[in-house]
């Protein structure tokens, strides 16, 4: 079946794919790719970081780079609950209990300093907290 011509025609390593990961290791590329990309993600965090300490959204830890940013809500407020009004305006978070066994994150949001750019985030943020 299909399965089994898939299984025949991948079965060994593809001599092009690994002539061009020896390429990218051996010249540098994949080395620029990821200084660039550690670059940006940098940006990022001190920009996402200032834009929430704005708004009152306070970082766990300031960190320097990075891709996730852990902050606590202010006092009496709820990740889940500025979650779902957030999910109303089309903005998805990622409330602390989502990761959390012992559901004791409940003041904390996750953010993905790479997605968060868009202005309207914190517009959200805002309003979602004030309710």
């Amino acid at each position: 079946g299909l399965a089994d011509l898939k299984i025949a025609t991948t079965f060994g390593g593809g001599r092009l794919a690994a002539e061009l990961v020896l390429t990218l290791l051996k010249d540098g590329s994949y080395r620029k790719h990821m200084d660039l990309l550690r670059a940006r993600l940098s940006r990022a965090m001190g920009e996402t970081s200032a834009r929430l300490k704005a708004i009152g959204i306070t970082p766990w830890i300031d960190q320097p780079a990075g891709l996730f940013l852990w902050c606590g809500l202010p006092d009496g407020v709820d990740a889940a609950d500025v979650a779902r009004r957030a999910l109303a305006d089309n903005i998805v978070l990622a409330p602390g209990n989502a990761f959390s066994l012992s559901q004791s994150a409940s003041r904390f949001l996750r953010f993905n300093v790479a997605q968060c750019a868009d202005e309207r985030i914190f517009k959200v943020l805002e309003t979602a907290m004030a309710r």
